[in-house]
């Protein structure tokens, strides 16, 4: 077997670092366990299986395919660590931290696609914003807890008022906002009205506003829109 050594050294060394010094993804928690090496039994059957004759299987083929199938099988592991920490982070860049509801990023994104949706079909859509007034004086009074407790109770309203297939989240501000595609505007207006009647939270006010969602427009256009309405309703 001393043939065999010049193959080892293209193994990689456990917990190798990067070139610019950072840590790869073996020196991170794991996500999920890390496959157990293949037997050589294992080896010897899925060499065989890629085509390689079981009378040409020689220990140092078995060495070789031993190193290949264990990187093959860590590059895999790797890979899948790396796609359940990319949808964690895609998770975490879209939801507010405080209401767990769909933050302003990705609310935008919504309304774009609310735009593309009435390019196409020409069919009437809103966006409907809810407007907690008098949520920035708790904030001054009582502090940031009680303030994020009350942004906590309008978002369980709107949780149980608004219909699971309508995009909506948090604005920032005291504003949540409701993408209504294929809507008239009386249903907006419904909507609204209703859900300004449950935020029956202490020391707080709402109003709700809303724009229409109209071909060409930006996410930020509609938002601004959107909260000029709200001023205009004080």
């Amino acid at each position: 077997m001393a043939d065999i050594s010049p193959i080892k050294e293209y193994s990689r060394q456990a917990n190798q670092r990067r070139p610019d010094g950072g840590p790869t993804y073996r020196q991170l928690p794991p996500h999920r366990l890390k496959p157990d090496p293949r037997s050589p039994d294992q080896v010897k059957d899925a060499t065989i299986v890629l085509g390689v004759p079981k009378d040409e299987f020689t220990p140092r083929v078995h060495e070789a395919m031993t190193l290949v199938f264990n990187e093959m099988d860590s590059l895999r592991w790797e890979l899948e660590v790396c796609t359940a920490q990319r949808d964690r982070l895609d998770i975490a860049l879209d939801q507010h931290v405080s209401t767990e509801l769909a933050n302003r990023r990705a609310l935008y994104r919504h309304l774009t696609r609310a735009v593309e949706h009435v390019e196409s079909t020409g069919e009437q859509s809103f966006l409907l914003l809810v407007k907690l007034l008098g949520w920035e004086a708790i904030w001054r009074k009582a502090g940031f807890e009680t303030a994020e407790g009350v942004l906590q109770k309008a978002a369980i309203i709107l949780e149980t008022q608004v219909p699971s297939s309508t995009p909506y989240g948090y604005l920032d501000g005291g504003s949540f906002g409701i993408v209504m595609n294929i809507a008239s505007p009386k249903e907006v207006e419904s909507l609204g009205s209703d859900l300004v009647d449950q935020m029956n939270i202490a020391e707080i006010t709402c109003n709700w506003a809303s724009a229409p969602i109209e071909a060409g427009m930006h996410a930020t256009v509609i938002h601004a829109a959107a909260e000029e309405d709200a001023r205009r309703r004080l």
